[in-house]
């Protein structure tokens, strides 16, 4: 009789190795999904609040101001887009040569200096880069990439932002269904708690966003420093992610204060110091009272692990995710017969 056939051991292992790798892959692409997800959600409760206090202020109905809401904010997003679109093509020309300008200075310095190390291999390479243009296909390739993986990303978080916020209680109800009817109260007092903690930490979000964005933009007009105004967009979405992004938006206003001087450099420095501690030290206490707060070591812990795991968009969804969870902690842990909390308008998302 023969034996049946068999996988001996070192093919096991390769076959099962293959197997974990393919797996752990699916889950992080399915996981990022779940984070565009769940960015989509947190979009259409910042829609779903701006639209009820709309709503609230002209007395007319939610289903009236949604569509006036989202053409206004259309009307505004596609207004900045070309005015830095406009901006950034008509000075293109001028600000590369600026540019290479500068690196061939900053090249000439290098090479000059007495107290570095031996840098001639560097500065060959750098001048290669910088003149014949080394590299660049594949840098050009790279950025497309993330070019074409963040308009996806935007579109599917703006879809599912505009369709939840357009009728929330639709999805409301979906996601208790899925509770056995016993606990379905319970379930719907945590779903509007997470709700709000998620609403009042947008809230102070926002209102961080927007202090930074105008400090920036005039900080930088004096300074002299190009495109005050693109730059200030960017410093105000990236103080979406706490810790981090008042970090990240500081690199291009380095990089363009450049090419005003080393000066400049030095105050736009200064100035994102001086921004960040008023901001830690007086505006944060202030929000505070609007919005939820996070244990800051809790917070970078959870950003640096999301980004390491899951890339940008992990880093970018780790605060609130991180609030939700501690929110999800609490309530769970909250006596369960206390009552609901008192609910707002019917369109509550």
């Amino acid at each position: 009789m023969a034996e049946p056939n068999t996988i001996d051991g070192p093919l096991f292992a390769v076959l099962l190795g293959a197997l974990i790798l393919a797996t752990v892959g699916v889950l992080t692409v399915t996981v990022k999904m779940l984070l565009l997800i769940f960015a989509g959600v947190l979009f259409a409760l910042f829609l779903n609040r701006l639209v009820r206090f709309v709503s609230g202020r002209t007395k007319l109905s939610y289903r009236v101001c949604y569509p006036i809401v989202v053409l206004l904010l259309a009307v505004l997003v596609a207004s900045g887009v070309y005015y830095a679109g406009t901006q950034i093509v008509a000075k293109a020309h001028e600000r590369g040569e600026q540019l290479r300008a500068s690196t061939d200075r900053l090249i000439e310095r290098i090479d000059q200096s007495q107290w570095l190390p031996d840098t001639s291999e560097i500065v060959s390479q750098l001048k290669t880069v910088v003149q014949d243009g080394d590299g660049i296909l594949p840098q050009i390739m790279t950025v497309t990439g993330w070019i074409i993986w963040s308009l996806s990303a935007a579109a599917v978080i703006l879809f599912i932002g505009l369709y939840v916020a357009y009728d929330p209680q639709l999805y409301g109800k979906g996601v208790l269904r899925c509770v056995a009817s016993a606990q379905r109260e319970r379930a719907e007092k945590t779903l509007q708690a997470l709700q709000e903690t998620l609403a009042r930490w947008i809230g102070g979000r926002l209102m961080s966003m927007s202090i930074v964005g105008v400090a920036t933009t005039a900080a930088l007009w004096i300074l002299g420093v190009p495109l005050p105004g693109m730059l200030g967009v960017i410093a105000a979405l990236m103080t979406f992610v706490p810790n981090v992004g008042p970090l990240l938006a500081t690199i291009p206003q380095v990089l363009l204060a450049f090419q005003v001087g080393s000066a400049t450099v030095l105050y736009v420095l200064l100035f994102n110091v001086a921004l960040q501690t008023l901001e830690s030290y007086a505006i944060t206490p202030v929000i505070m009272r609007y919005e939820v707060s996070l244990p800051p070591a809790l917070t970078i812990s959870a950003q640096l692990l999301m980004a390491v795991l899951l890339g940008p968009i992990g880093m970018v969804m780790a605060a609130p995710l991180t609030l939700l969870a501690i929110a999800l902690v609490t309530e769970m842990r909250a006596d369960p017969h206390d009552g609901p909390p008192q609910a707002g308008g019917s369109s509550r998302l």
